[in-house]
């Protein structure tokens, strides 16, 4: 086990770790273990860790931590990727405070996770683009794009459909619905059918009058109006094509517009440590167990044990004796 710890991006990864390093050491007992600094940036680690053979590597940071670990450890080849084990334990501010007041075994049932080491396939979100040089980045959540112009024309293609828009809009595309984290994540949420949701927001075009008026009644009623989103389509291929470079990405690092997204399932693109047991949910029985019996075999979600067939009777005599 490789254990990474971005304490550089974040004060509060310090005194997590000042606090409970102790016991995460002696609990996990990683081989190698490393802190990022200045010099020694995560992309970095991540990096010359993922080329130095088959393991199991444990990545703690904040959010943005854990999406750029993320990306780097996806940019690496297949052949490179399928040896690994990754681990994700994302500390936000609200975790950070939680985790820093609490005693060290608090911490049990979350390093019991890592520990275990069970894994299943997840599917990411392949991006390619021109920006001006051929660029691909990878997402988990939702990838945002902007049309900046009011006389260009964009087309969308969704599984060879197309819609076509006019003017100024936000387009998201949304994956999956949880965030990328080894301690949330159910094991169905992975299994369900990798589509993509393109998600549409129009920008109206309204006079200094409306805009005023507008700004009164929020003023008034002390929330803020925003144009909801509409889900304009769902498929597995996505594809976004603008005109005079119309379009931007929420990327901070690309500056330069772009015209034309490719977006496709990358399936089964690294082997994410998850819980061994369900996580608690507040949905009754009824929507957790299906309303069916199974008739032919069982099999654990690892694919290590012999399948079992299971025999279904009647109600008959014997049964009743």
């Amino acid at each position: 086990m490789h254990l990474i710890l971005d304490s550089y991006s974040h004060p509060g990864i310090s005194l997590f770790w000042k606090r409970h390093g102790l016991s995460i050491m002696e609990q996990l007992v990683p081989h190698e273990f490393f802190f990022t600094t200045g010099d020694t940036p995560l992309e970095k680690l991540v990096e010359r860790e993922i080329w130095s053979g088959w393991k199991k590597i444990i990545l703690i940071g904040t959010p943005s931590s854990i999406r750029r670990g993320f990306n780097t450890i996806i940019q690496a080849s297949h052949e490179c990727r399928s040896t690994l084990e990754i681990g994700f334990w994302p500390l936000d501010l609200q975790r950070l405070a939680t985790s820093i007041s609490q005693s060290s075994l608090y911490l049990k049932p979350v390093l019991q996770v890592f520990k275990a080491g069970h894994t299943i396939h997840a599917d990411v979100v392949k991006v390619q683009f021109l920006a001006p040089e051929l660029e691909t980045r990878y997402f988990w959540n939702d990838f945002v794009i902007n049309s900046t112009q009011s006389a260009a024309e964009t087309t969308i293609f969704i599984d060879e459909q197309n819609s076509r828009l006019s003017g100024k809009f936000c387009c998201r595309i949304a994956f999956h619905d949880e965030a990328l984290s080894s301690l949330t994540m159910h094991p169905g949420k992975l299994t369900r059918t990798p589509v993509l949701k393109v998600y549409l927001k129009r920008e109206t075009s309204l006079t200094a009058t409306e805009r005023f008026k507008q700004l009164k009644q929020w003023l008034a009623t002390d929330t803020k109006i925003v144009e909801k989103e509409r889900l304009l389509k769902t498929g597995k291929h996505v594809e976004v094509q603008g005109n005079w470079a119309n379009l931007t990405l929420d990327f901070a690092t690309i500056q330069d517009s772009v015209q034309s997204i490719h977006f496709e399932v990358d399936r089964k693109a690294f082997s994410l440590i998850i819980p061994a047991k369900p996580i608690q949910t507040t949905e009754s029985i009824r929507k957790i167990f299906p309303a069916f019996r199974p008739t032919r075999v069982i099999a654990n979600n690892r694919g290590t044990s012999n399948k079992v067939p299971l025999h279904y009777k009647e109600n008959s005599k014997s049964e009743k004796e």
